[in-house]
């Protein structure tokens, strides 16, 4: 049976509960319970779900500070250190609870769990990111299929037995950044945007900058994934429908992806730390932006690792090892 804790107290009951009308923090409301309690001899810890430590603590506090000290510990950001954070949130400097985390470290000289740094964005009201939806328009039944039998649509290519074989995931995306051409006056957006393919087979990574999104530049840079190996053949998984639009090189066969579902590409994380990069920011200039996004694509075209730890260990790469094994392939 746990021990009854009972502290010398100078304030009255009436003094205790002065304070706890006074205080609107559910916190203070618990501690001045627990001095009340303990002022009485009655067993705190089972009554208000706090631990031992948590209780002696608020008691110590009270003996040597009076009911000035009946609260916890001190919080671990002041207020000049809430007003801070609230204005690199504001500006949109950083992105993820572990850039926060490093910026406190860095710049407030506050060391951080990463929970305490969740804590403290909560209590700050920082909207979270909100997960991509998923388009109404969606066939729950279709995706499935496609997920269950990615060897079997393989297979079905037109792939000669003796040609090596690629297999390449593709998207395009867009950026629109806010350009600052005439000074602070005055702003325009401009459009880039950016093809970019990761091979399973060899870690390989494509990328191509345009001014939009064609038929011709769709056509280029399948040309471009043909380059790096012209005498293999190609197989492109990709978000497009209207594969039967383009003029293919004959080294290429397209998979495209159910529609309205993007989420099935595993390409679609490498777009995250370029948007961290590039959005909520003034660029002067577009070949300034995509210097900044090329910065962040690069470890992926100079690192086999990067992409193959981007690609994941998941349906998709199984059915490519597995098909791969069913044709024994050269490579």
């Amino acid at each position: 049976m746990p021990k009854k804790t009972k502290v010398s107290v100078t304030a009255t009951p009436e003094e205790i509960e002065a304070f706890y009308k006074g205080s609107i923090n559910p916190h203070d409301h618990r501690r001045l319970i627990a001095l009340q309690m303990a002022q009485q001899g009655i067993w705190i810890l089972a009554e208000i779900g706090k631990g031992r430590s948590t209780v002696s603590r608020w008691l110590k506090s009270y003996r040597e500070k009076g009911m000035e000290g009946h609260g916890g510990r001190k919080p671990q950001l002041d207020e000049s250190d809430i007003e801070a954070l609230e204005g690199v949130l504001r500006e949109g400097k950083y992105k993820t609870a572990k850039e926060i985390q490093h910026w406190l470290d860095t710049e407030r000289n506050v060391k951080m769990s990463i929970w305490g740094v969740y804590y403290w964005l909560k209590k700050v009201k920082a909207s979270h990111k909100i997960p991509r939806k998923i388009h109404a328009k969606q066939d729950p039944d279709e995706k499935k299929s496609f997920k269950e039998n990615i060897v079997h649509k393989f297979q079905e290519l037109d792939i000669p037995a003796d040609r090596p074989v690629r297999i390449w995931i593709q998207v395009d995306k867009h950026h629109s950044p806010l350009l600052d051409t005439e000074g602070t006056y005055k702003a325009t957006y401009q459009w880039s945007y950016v093809y970019g393919a990761l091979e399973f087979v060899t870690g390989s990574a494509e990328f191509l900058y345009t001014p939009t999104v064609s038929l011709d530049y769709s056509e280029l840079h399948l040309e471009q994934l043909v380059a790096t190996q012209p005498e293999a053949i190609h197989i492109v998984i990709w978000v497009h429908q209207k594969a039967d639009q383009h003029e293919l090189p004959k080294q290429i066969r397209l998979l495209p992806l159910p529609p309205y579902c993007p989420e099935l590409s595993p390409i679609e994380k490498l777009w995250d730390p370029v948007k961290r990069e590039v959005s909520n920011a003034v660029w002067e200039t577009l070949d300034a932006m995509e210097k900044a996004i090329t910065n962040v694509l690069r470890p992926f075209w100079e690192s086999e690792e990067r992409v193959r730890s981007l690609l994941g260990n998941n349906w998709l790469t199984s059915g490519v090892s597995e098909f791969l094994k069913l044709r024994q392939s050269p490579i």
